[in-house]
């Protein structure tokens, strides 16, 4: 059976000036990234639209791949 997710890091942790996108999958309880994604912060007064952009991508990917399979 596989496991699709994916994960959100700011990077730096602290001020952020972009946001990594990463798609994994899991088989066998071994995680292998699929992807990896980045999204540059565009505005230093808007770090959200930048994270909410990285999770609709995450989102988007992870469904395609299990309408996939």
């Amino acid at each position: 059976m596989s496991v699709y997710y994916y994960t959100i890091t700011p990077q730096p942790q602290t001020n952020p000036i972009s946001y990594i996108c990463r798609v994994f999958v899991e088989i066998n309880d071994v995680p292998t990234i699929q992807e990896t994604r980045n999204f540059p912060v565009l505005s230093p007064y808007s770090h959200q639209s930048a994270f909410d952009t990285a999770d609709l991508y995450g989102k988007l990917t992870v469904s395609a791949l299990i309408s996939e399979v």
